[in-house]
């Protein structure tokens, strides 16, 4: 039985809980929030042992086993530096940080340290992601690949998503995971990058953005883009798609599908010349979190390499930061070399 603490009740700290709150291997031993009645709500909701608005009193109790981090990205270094010098073991969103300073801190503490920690690069984990990937590495399609992404949110609760903006701009907080992505399916590096970024919001900060798309190029010669917008009049577009000289491969998620929704995810293939269709059905969990903590669990027992490891981190937030500037600075003329 492992104790586990959540730090962070909004929807992230949720999609944890409810995938793992049932499970016989697991306690939830207390939940922590800013907001005492945001916690002593999650206390009552997922039969928590306790709560409390300062995680430092789960770091010093030595019952405590793991922690779950689902906070802002600002806390994520605190909170990594308390679990280290306290010996509890890790899952921490993404992304590790919203600024670069921070983010290297974090790596360097992380390959320093002596407790498992995993991040929440939920693709990984995710069945229909997995199942795209092995077609894709599989030479379904071929390559180089063609990459077409987009992640823009119709933001009705705008006060929730000025604070994130805040805290990390889009291309950093959603880019992370497609960024991870395009390395995961390809094998290969990234090579070139640039960005656009515009504001449609009156009330956006000074030197933030709502809106921003960026463009690469990878070391096997494949190419695409992301696109990833925040905004009251946004609307919310999901595009997942992927072409190779030899077909296409898109991605519906079971939300979006027109019919046949029972079915799960819709993968749709292209084959080419052959120029016909198929589609597969993926019965898949968006958010399989109960997966990333069993795979960290999997970590303390047996010493098994985290998913992805620590360096694939590294490489998406170093890319997702440069990203970030490129698009901060409208570099989407010329594209920028990534020096190693």
């Amino acid at each position: 039985m492992y104790n586990v603490v959540l730090i962070g009740c909004g929807k992230m700290g949720a999609a944890h809980l409810d995938d793992i709150y049932l499970r016989e291997d697991i306690c939830i031993y207390g939940v922590v929030d800013s907001i005492e009645e945001r916690a002593r709500y999650f206390a009552k909701k997922y039969h928590a042992k306790s709560f409390d608005v300062d995680y430092m009193r789960y770091m010093k109790d030595p019952l405590v086993d793991i922690i779950i981090c689902a906070t802002y990205p600002s806390t994520h270094l605190q909170i990594l530096n308390a679990c280290v010098f306290h010996h509890k073991h890790l899952l921490c969103e993404k992304p590790i940080a919203g600024n670069e300073e921070d983010g290297l801190k974090f790596i360097e503490t992380a390959k320093k340290a002596d407790i498992k920690i995993q991040i929440g690069f939920i693709l990984r984990y995710n069945e229909t992601y997995k199942t795209i990937a092995k077609m894709i590495r599989d030479g379904v399609i071929g390559f180089p690949i063609m990459f077409r992404m987009t992640q823009n949110h119709h933001a009705i609760d705008w006060q929730r998503y000025l604070v994130l903006i805040n805290q990390a701009s889009p291309i950093i907080d959603c880019g992370v995971h497609y960024i991870d992505v395009c390395r995961w399916f390809t094998g290969a590096d990234f090579v070139e990058i640039s960005g656009i970024s515009l504001v449609t919001e009156p009330d956006v900060p000074n030197g933030k953005y709502n809106y921003g798309m960026v463009a690469f190029k990878l070391s096997d010669g494949s190419a695409g883009y992301y696109e990833a917008g925040w905004g009251r009049t946004v609307g919310a577009d999901n595009t997942k798609e992927f072409i190779g000289p030899k077909g296409r491969i898109k991605l519906v998620q079971q939300e979006n599908r027109f019919e046949n929704r029972e079915e799960g995810d819709l993968i749709e293939l292209y084959n080419f010349p052959d120029q016909n269709y198929k589609t597969i059905n993926i019965a898949c969990k968006r958010k399989p979190t109960g997966d990333e903590l069993s795979h960290l669990i999997n970590m303390i027992e047996n010493n098994v390499a985290a998913n992805p490891s620590i360096e694939d981190v590294e490489e998406s937030f170093k890319i997702s930061i440069l990203a970030d500037k490129m698009a901060r600075e409208n570099k989407g003329g010329a594209l920028c070399s990534i020096l190693r």
